[in-house]
């Protein structure tokens, strides 16, 4: 297993690009349908899921402080 020094959210990041580009965020190894296929061989898929959620979530929280700062803005 790698160990990495990250910023926070940083490893969500870097585990969701290595998923998309098909390699094992933990071996290094060849990804087929979220499947390790490399010495590992774990299933990615519950992973990519809450990576996937919490990151649309840091999205949509983003937005709500967004839209609360214009309206007080335009309040002004």
């Amino acid at each position: 297993m790698r160990i990495i020094e990250t910023m926070p959210g940083e490893p969500n990041a870097s585990m969701i690009s290595s998923i998309i580009n098909l390699v094992c965020p933990q071996c290094g190894g060849h990804m087929m349908d979220f499947q390790c296929c490399g010495r590992c061989g774990r299933n990615w898929l519950p992973e990519w899921e809450w990576a996937s959620s919490v990151t649309r979530m840091t999205g949509v929280a983003r937005a709500k402080t967004a839209k609360a700062v214009n309206h007080c803005v335009a309040a002004l």
